[in-house]
């Protein structure tokens, strides 16, 4: 099930996200942003996002278990400003391959229409094979591809998907 993200998912969600940044991402970005400290800033970061409410957070709750974050909204990129963005989508290794991201994507995707969206977005790193695999199953072609500095040093694509 989808549903808002609440104040007391703030935990679970954290430890999913860095969980996957451990899992996924160790051998191509910054190995600062995998260690102790660098989870603390991230769950930290996250947490005050959380807050703000800039983005639309949703989590997929099974089972009453929260095993996946969505975090979509309005894009940052300048070149792109009519695009909605898709920040997150992550999942607990438990929710991988059930077709879990797909319906986070799939209701990212129905939110940016709703709100007049005609062009989706989603950055991955390049080296993450298996997301990039995702995003093209789903639609989503590369637009460009770019070195991002620190704090992250590491290639990422941007992928585009008109709706």
């Amino acid at each position: 099930m989808i549903r808002p993200l609440r104040e007391h998912d703030y935990g679970a969600v954290t430890e999913i996200v860095n969980g996957c940044w451990r899992s996924l991402y160790a051998g191509f970005v910054n190995p600062a942003l995998l260690d102790e400290a660098g989870c603390r800033q991230r769950a930290a970061q996250l947490e005050r996002e959380f807050r703000l409410e800039r983005l639309a957070e949703y989590v997929w709750e099974d089972a009453g278990r929260v095993l996946g974050l969505l975090s979509a909204g309005e894009t940052a990129d300048r070149d792109r400003p009519e695009a909605f963005e898709i920040w997150r989508v992550y999942l607990a290794p438990e929710a991988r391959g059930r077709g879990t991201g797909g319906l986070l994507l799939n209701y990212a995707e129905q939110l940016a229409r709703v709100r007049g969206y005609r062009e989706a977005l989603v950055w991955a790193f390049r080296e993450n094979r298996s997301a990039l695999r995702f995003y093209e199953k789903h639609g989503y072609r590369t637009d460009r591809t770019a070195y991002l500095k620190e704090p992250y040093r590491a290639w990422g694509v941007r992928l585009i998907k008109a709706l």
